[in-house]
């Protein structure tokens, strides 16, 4: 059961990746841009936390989701890098005249990419 809900997630969090990608372009808001792959983010951990056969808290906090895969005794300090992006889920969302980043797009999706591939080969079990 705990596989089944994670490769939903996992699958969602694809999804938002895709959206990313589309507002990747400079004439799309970074804050939209950025709260799409903060949904990426988030549901990515989340998945990896269900694929631990552990419920998964609602919270937009990526720290927080890093915080409960540390207590399964993962090494987090890679993941960290990440969780600047919770600032885009809640505060710039809301924010009508955001200050840009200036993150690199292109980057980034390529980054949250790479987490998102690390985390499917760990829901079907082919990594540590």
């Amino acid at each position: 059961m705990a596989r089944t809900e994670a490769q939903a997630m996992h699958r969602v969090a694809r999804r938002d990746l895709r959206a990313a990608r589309l507002l990747a372009v400079d004439e799309a808001d970074e804050a939209s841009w950025g709260f799409q792959l903060q949904q990426a983010i988030e549901k990515a951990f989340k998945a990896w936390i269900l694929s631990r056969d552990l419920k998964a808290p609602i919270t937009h906090d990526i720290a927080d989701l890093l915080q409960i895969l540390r207590e399964q005794g993962i090494e987090i300090s890679h993941y960290l890098q990440f969780s600047q992006f919770t600032l885009f889920a809640v505060q710039l969302r809301y924010d009508d005249e955001p200050e840009s980043l200036d993150l690199d797009r292109q980057h980034w999706l390529t980054v949250v990419q790479a987490l998102l591939d690390e985390v499917d080969m760990r829901i079907e079990g082919r990594a540590p």
